[in-house]
């Protein structure tokens, strides 16, 4: 069995999908105390890091005419 992805149970309690290397079936688990938090926090990020998709087409979502808000702290206060 292979990591392949964290995710957050609707209780909020986060689980591992695991990848069987040998058939490739899918199977979730909650994760363990003794889990490395760092191997976690890494799954979770590839998501965002590699999406599925080309992240140019984020922008074909905004409608031109609308401007997204400006990060927090990054404004000058009058």
């Amino acid at each position: 069995m292979e990591p392949v992805a964290v995710w957050s149970r609707p209780g909020g309690d986060w689980a591992i999908i695991h990848r069987c290397r040998g058939c490739g079936e899918l199977h979730s688990n909650r994760i363990a105390g003794d889990d490395n938090e760092l191997a976690l926090v890494t799954l979770a990020a590839r998501a965002l890091s590699q999406p599925p998709f080309p992240m140019s087409r984020i922008a074909t979502l905004v409608p031109t005419t609308d401007r997204l808000p400006e990060p927090v702290g990054t404004t000058e206060e009058p």
